[in-house]
């Protein structure tokens, strides 16, 4: 559970505790009505948050009662405890141990990591489930967390400082403009981008996604530049013909395709285009 969630399921208790209690604190009301009027609750059934229906005591009524005369609504939150997502079955080290583990494989779930700690000896004690669900919760590090922070992790090693060094290329699909028939297309726009400057190396323009657009690209680069020492690109048609591939492998450049369904990787091309271009074609 996220510290959101914690405070908005302290909020819902507290509103319900004060809903409760909110008509007995009325100063027009005699002792013997207050009394009464716990009793009546106490015989009612409450659709408590995160508890469901249920019976309150009449001493747990007018505990809340007096709590909120004396400190207002702040009374009525539920207290927190001080080991809140501490596993007291583990001492600090080993805990220590544990989220270790936790952060190298994030693979794995916490109950197989647990599993495979006490085979290697490094954790002995007993834990129980909801013991382990708590603290790996309060880590932060549920496999989902652990997975989406290896992949952002990945993301931020795939940069590079020499110039050249990574050559990144996108297409974007940009306005709509006449063709040679007279028909209204949208444009596409092929861009290189040098990853450690952030320099935009070609563009070009066409009506379709061609490979050999893309092979003309690096062509030019190469005759300005000559080098380069990969081509990053997406696994769109044009970066994935067996041509291409043949003509890259004579060149002896190195062909890295971005993970399918990880726009995150490709963030740089597309950012630096949009705000170059973007701004002159939509006049």
């Amino acid at each position: 559970m996220t510290e959101e969630q914690r405070a908005q399921q302290r909020h819902e208790i507290t509103e319900f505790r004060f809903a409760l209690v909110a008509e007995l604190v009325n100063p027009y009301l005699s002792p013997s009505q207050v009394s009464e009027l716990i009793r009546m609750k106490s015989l009612a059934e409450h659709q408590i948050p995160y508890l469901g229906t249920r019976k309150l005591s009449e001493a747990c009524i007018r505990k809340w009662m007096y709590a909120y005369k004396i400190h207002g609504k702040a009374g009525l939150e539920p207290k927190l405890r001080s080991d809140s997502g501490a596993c007291r079955s583990l001492s600090a080290a080993q805990q220590a141990i544990l989220i270790t583990a936790l952060e190298a494989r994030p693979h794995l779930n916490a109950t197989t990591v647990l599993a495979e700690l006490r085979r290697e000896g490094k954790i002995t004690k007993e834990i129980s489930s909801s013991s382990l669900s708590r603290l790996v919760c309060a880590s932060g590090l549920k496999r989902e967390q652990r997975l989406q922070a290896s992949e952002e992790q990945k993301q931020l090693k795939f940069e590079f400082f020499a110039p050249l060094e990574c050559v990144q290329a996108d297409c974007m699909y940009t306005i709509a403009v006449p063709d040679g028939k007279g028909a209204r297309r949208k444009a596409i726009l092929l861009a290189f981008l040098d990853d450690a400057t952030r320099r935009i190396l070609y563009t070009h323009f066409a009506f379709s996604e061609r490979s050999i657009d893309f092979e003309a690209g690096l062509k030019r680069i190469l005759a300005a530049h000559g080098r380069i020492g990969r081509a990053y690109v997406d696994n769109g048609s044009n970066f994935v013909s067996s041509q291409t591939q043949r003509i890259i492998d004579s060149l002896g450049l190195l062909l890295i395709h971005s993970k399918p369904h990880t726009p995150r990787g490709r963030g740089k091309i597309v950012m630096r285009t949009h705000r170059k271009f973007y701004p002159v074609l939509s006049r």
